[in-house]
């Protein structure tokens, strides 16, 4: 199912690239979601999946993005399509976002419903043609793309724990027409696909035929540049992985002083690497140039910062950090929870007097009117015999000013009990005897990307 295997312009040739096309997911746990719109790349897809003996495994998904009057029958099609081979089809209809090109809002919702699709660790499988392959490069060439970008698709790529299969990325979509004739199969013809306003249809309908005719084999020049930018690409990361390793603070945040001392063009390479690696695609370059020329030369005192989508930049003391949405907003009050929680920065957790350990574990006696809620602008509190403001505390402890909004304070009948990151007050401290519940406070795990909130530039 890779370009490795021979197309079959025999049928006596096709039993073969079958099960070429099957050795790569005989592994993957079922079900297999294979995306179908009704179109020739996709019926081809499944009806070689199924020839392959592959039937009893798959999941046949269609999506509706709701974006055309023209799409509408296309559902009934594919449950047509997939009756016919014995398989049921899920209809998934989503809802494509306002803003930014609708092209690219429809596949982020359309990859996002099919990988919901998919059980962990198994796949969806695409119909992504070499032709596509070519528009994709030529596309982001024209862009200004980097190297990350003119890699366009993998054949197999990974996402949010599940595996993205490419198995026609090899074939030209001729090869799949004369599949399609041979094997007598019917599909729909999105009407869009013939008009230029969309960048994608104009190159697949004026400007890649007239390169094919003055450079012969121009998409699969194309596509294999593509390949070649892939294995760039994984040298970049690997570069990018070392340097981040080598500069990366306790906290999680980057070293300035070193990141200082790359040269401009590793210092770009170290940023998207970061990106990379929180799955979240490059901004412009300008975007990075701000990074570096704001972040990398502000005075230490300064906080200065750069949005990326739905994550940001932000510089604090010698520190670059990265952070999303989540972590920067304010904590608000709420009552104790009874179980084991999550409460802004940190993890709350319920234990016994046996296992108290030190000032980290807050002691509750009984009785009093428990509430956990942020410091307020000049919040002081008594503790080691004296009167002491917990914002000022949280500063000269070097904790962010994002992390001081969503620091939690432990009031008791409305005066401030104990204070994540400092420890207990004096009156907390001399109630220990007493204690019949013990609280331990502990910094939460770092925000993960796929528990941060979809953005622009969300892969």
């Amino acid at each position: 199912m890779h370009s490795s295997a021979p197309f079959p312009h025999r049928p006596e040739q096709e039993a073969a690239w079958l099960a070429a096309l099957a050795a790569p997911l005989q592994a993957l746990p079922a079900p297999l979601v294979v995306a179908v719109s009704g179109g020739l790349d996709s019926t081809v897809l499944l009806a070689a999946l199924v020839r392959a003996g592959l039937g009893p495994r798959l999941k046949v998904v269609h999506v509706a993005h709701g974006l055309q009057a023209a799409a509408e029958p296309w559902p009934q099609h594919v449950q047509q399509q997939a009756a016919a081979w014995g398989l049921a089809c899920t209809l998934c209809r989503v809802q494509v976002a306002v803003g930014g090109s609708v092209e690219e809002q429809a596949r982020r919702a359309r990859h996002q419903a099919l990988l919901a699709e998919a059980p962990a660790g198994g796949a969806v499988l695409l119909a992504h043609h070499l032709d596509d392959q070519a528009e994709t490069v030529l596309l982001r060439l024209l862009r200004g793309s980097g190297s990350a970008g003119l890699a366009a698709m993998a054949p197999v790529s990974a996402r949010a724990g599940r595996w993205l299969h490419r198995p026609l990325l090899g074939y030209r979509r001729q090869q799949l027409e004369l599949l399609a004739a041979r094997w007598q199969l019917q599909w729909v013809d999105d009407p869009t696909n013939a008009a230029d306003d969309m960048d994608r249809n104009f190159l697949r309908n004026r400007i890649l035929p007239q390169l094919e005719q003055r450079f012969a084999g121009t998409a699969a020049t194309l596509a294999r540049a593509a390949t070649l930018q892939q294995d760039s690409l994984e040298l970049l990361d690997q570069r990018a992985a070392e340097d981040l390793a080598a500069l990366a603070r306790a906290d999680g945040s980057l070293c300035l002083a070193q990141l200082a001392q790359l040269s401009p063009a590793r210092q770009r390479n170290l940023l998207h690497g970061w990106l990379r690696r929180e799955r979240l695609r490059a901004p412009p370059l300008k975007v990075l140039e701000r990074v570096r020329s704001e972040l990398l030369t502000a005075e230490a005192d300064r906080q200065p910062q750069v949005p990326v989508g739905a994550v940001v930049f932000r510089r604090h003391r010698h520190g670059l950090y990265l952070l999303a949405e989540l972590e920067q907003q304010p904590l608000s009050a709420q009552p104790l929870p009874s179980a084991d929680a999550c409460c802004g920065a940190v993890q709350l957790q319920w234990v016994s007097g046996d296992d108290v350990q030190d000032e980290r574990d807050w002691p509750l006696p009984a009785g009093g009117d428990w509430q956990l809620g942020p410091a307020v602008a000049g919040l002081h509190w008594r503790q080691h015999g004296r009167q002491r403001e917990v914002r000022e505390q949280w500063r000269a402890a070097g904790v962010p000013p994002w992390q001081r909004q969503r620091l939690p304070v432990l009031w008791r009948d409305g005066m401030p009990w104990a204070v994540a990151g400092l420890g207990v007050s004096d009156a907390a401290w001399a109630a220990r005897a007493d204690a019949e519940r013990w609280l331990r406070v502990t910094p939460a795990p770092p925000c993960h990307p796929a528990s941060r909130p979809a953005g622009a530039l969300w892969a």
